[in-house]
């Protein structure tokens, strides 16, 4: 294996449990070890970085940061991280979309820095940030298009796990009528969309670029489609066991699931490495 010294992690079905909220403690330790190993790691999210932010503090690891799929990059986690990295959607085109969906009885999210307006559904009555109180919360479709307006991150929309099909047959007409915006998926029962150029591979590349490495000294390991871009820029690519067939099919290396901490195995892999 070449030289390792960045590697990016996926949060969920990745680096967390199944309970989208534990880190295992065998993937914290190799964190650590990674990080005295001089190896920077970064945590690479759809989440918000408000979100990511609160995970890494709660490590007490001092990793970098890509949150809101590629939408926003950061030295640190905030407050004191510096964010070298913003993208973020053109209010004509957000509200094009929010048009175009809004009648479906979808939940729909706009994700701004701090900020997440939300027009509910019955079975999603709000975004879970709302319960952690890491960011303000507004609701209701005046809230998200004045939101769109100022200009958001990115727009979540999440449905019924027992409408995957819909979900993915609006996702591809979305994806027709918008083709200049990055629209993709972390989950089966979500679409998100995001401002031209952005996703996890282009903030991977300028952190890369940041740190003064090239993508042969890059290593990302994910398992969705939104993880795609930064496991087709980083010269390591990993997927986790879990990991959808389009993942599996783009990646150089394989791990094992996050419910085997995965996560460790490849870090643990890469610390054997005599190049390391």
């Amino acid at each position: 294996m070449k030289r390792v010294r960045l590697i990016a992690l996926d949060m969920d079905g990745t680096l967390l449990d199944n309970d989208h909220a534990t880190v295992p403690p065998r993937n914290a330790l190799a964190m650590e070890r990674a990080i005295q190993a001089g190896i920077h790691i970064c945590i690479s999210t759809g989440r918000m970085l408000e979100d990511a932010s609160d995970f890494a503090h709660r490590l007490g690891l001092p990793c970098m940061l890509i949150a809101c799929n590629g939408t926003r990059a950061a030295d640190a986690p905030l407050p004191e991280g510096n964010v070298f990295w913003r993208r973020t959607l053109e209010p004509r085109d957000a509200l094009a979309v929010l048009d175009y969906i809004r009648d479906e009885g979808l939940m729909i999210n706009a994700l701004e820095d701090g900020r997440v307006s939300t027009i509910p559904t019955a079975e999603y009555p709000e975004y879970h940030l709302a319960r952690r109180k890491l960011v303000e919360v507004d609701y209701g479709e005046t809230a998200v298009r004045a939101a769109l307006e100022r200009g958001t991150m990115k727009l979540f929309i999440r449905g019924r796990f027992s409408e995957t099909d819909r979900i993915a047959k609006i996702e591809k007409e979305l994806q027709s009528a918008f083709p200049e915006l990055a629209i993709t998926s972390s989950s089966p029962d979500n679409i998100e969309i995001m401002p031209p150029h952005a996703g996890k591979g282009e903030a991977l590349e300028r952190m890369a670029r940041y740190l003064g490495l090239t993508r042969e000294e890059v290593m990302a390991v994910g398992d969705a489609q939104n993880d795609l871009s930064m496991l087709r820029y980083a010269y390591h690519s990993v997927s986790m066991g879990n990991a959808v067939e389009e993942v599996r099919k783009v990646c150089r290396y394989q791990t094992g699931r996050n419910d085997e901490c995965g996560v460790a195995q490849i870090i643990e892999r890469v610390l054997q490495s005599k190049e390391v």
